[in-house]
C-alpha cells in the first residue's frame, strides 16, 4: 500500500503541481524507492535521489544497547582469558566474537570457528549435516557492526595483546582497596594518619583473615574473650564460603543474567520515561 500509494503521488506530480521531486526520504525499507527507481515518472533522464531520515538511522545506532556492550564485553574478556598464551589465538578468538555477533543467514561469518564435525560452532556443525534447519538468530544491525569493527581493530592489535599474555588481573588489588575505603570512606575526609590505620588494619585482615584483629588487639594489651574472637572467626568462614561460591561456573552465570537483565530493564524504562538523571544537570 505503501508502495502504490507513493508512485501515485509522484506519477501526478507533474500534472497537478508542475512540480518534480527530486528527493524521497525513507527509513531502512527500500522497497518504495527501488519501485519509484524502476517506474521512474519523470523519464529517464531525471533519477531520484534516496534520504536516509535521520530519526531512523539514529534508532539503528540505538541498537548498540548497554545489553549488548556488556555481552560484547563479556565475549571479549573471555577470549582474552580461554587463549592468554598465544597472541594469535587470541586475535583469532576475539575477531570469532565480532563475526558470530554480526552473522546472519544472508552473510554468515564464522570464519575463525572450528570446523570438525564434533566443532561447537552451531553454524558449522549445520554445514557437516544439513545447512538448511540452521538459522541464525537476530544479529548485531549493519550500522552498529560497522561501528564497532575499528573498536575490535583496536582492542585486538598485537600490541595490547601481547600485555594480556597470562591472563593476569588486578582484582586482588581492587579487592583489597574496597576493604580500605570501608574503613576510610572516600565521601569524607580523613588524615594521613586515619588512612594509614585503615590501609594497615585492612592489609592485615585482607592477607591472614579477621582473626588477626585478635593479636593486634593483644599488642595493646586489650584482654580477648569468646565474645571477640567467635564473631571473627564467622566473618572468616562467610567469607571463604562466598568466595568458593562466586568460583563455581553456576554462580558465575546467575550474576551476569543478573547484571543483564538489570540493564535491559534500566533501557525499557529510559525508554518508555526519558533520562531522569543526567550529571550536572540538575
Amino acid at each position: 500500500m505503501e508502495v502504490d500509494g507513493m508512485l501515485r503521488i509522484f506519477n501526478r506530480s507533474e500534472k497537478l503541481h508542475n512540480l518534480k521531486y527530486s528527493n524521497y526520504i525513507g527509513d531502512g525499507d527500500t522497497k518504495t524507492f527501488n519501485a519509484l527507481s524502476e517506474n521512474k515518472p519523470y523519464g529517464d533522464d531525471y533519477l531520484i535521489q534516496k534520504i536516509e531520515c535521520v530519526g531512523h538511522v539514529q534508532k539503528r545506532m540505538g541498537r548498540l544497547t548497554d545489553s549488548l556492550i556488556h555481552k560484547l564485553a563479556h565475549y571479549y574478556g573471555n577470549a582474552i582469558r580461554c587463549n592468554s598464551t598465544s597472541v594469535k589465538e587470541m586475535r583469532k578468538a576475539i575477531w570469532a566474537v565480532w563475526g558470530h555477533s554480526c552473522s546472519t543467514d544472508d552473510e554468515p561469518m564464522h570464519w575463525f570457528y572450528p570446523t570438525n564435525p564434533n566443532t561447537w560452532c552451531k553454524y558449522n556443525a549445520a554445514i557437516n549435516n544439513n545447512l538448511q534447519k540452521y538459522k541464525h538468530k537476530p544479529s548485531v544491525a549493519k550500522a552498529v557492526r560497522d561501528v564497532i569493527k575499528p573498536v575490535f581493530a583496536d582492542l585486538s592489535h598485537p600490541a595490547l595483546l601481547k600485555k594480556c599474555l597470562g591472563g593476569k588481573t588486578q582484582n586482588p588489588n581492587e579487592s583489597l582497596n574496597s576493604l580500605i575505603w570501608k574503613f576510610c570512606p572516600k565521601t569524607i575526609g580523613s588524615r594521613l594518619q586515619i588512612a594509614e590505620i585503615a590501609a594497615n588494619l585492612e592489609t592485615s585482615v585482607f592477607n591472614d583473615g579477621n582473626q588477626i584483629l585478635i593479636t593486634i588487639l593483644e599488642k595493646f594489651g586489650l584482654e580477648i574473650n569468646r565474645n571477640v574472637c567467635v564473631p571473627l572467626a564467622e566473618r572468616d568462614n562467610r567469607r571463604i564460603f562466598t568466595s568458593r561460591q562466586r568460583l563455581l561456573e553456576s554462580s558465575f552465570e546467575a550474576r551476569r543474567a543478573k547484571k543483564i537483565k538489570k540493564s535491559k530493564e534500566i533501557e525499557l524504562f529510559q525508554e518508555q520515561e526519558g533520562m531522569s538523571y543526567y550529571p550536572g544537570e540538575f
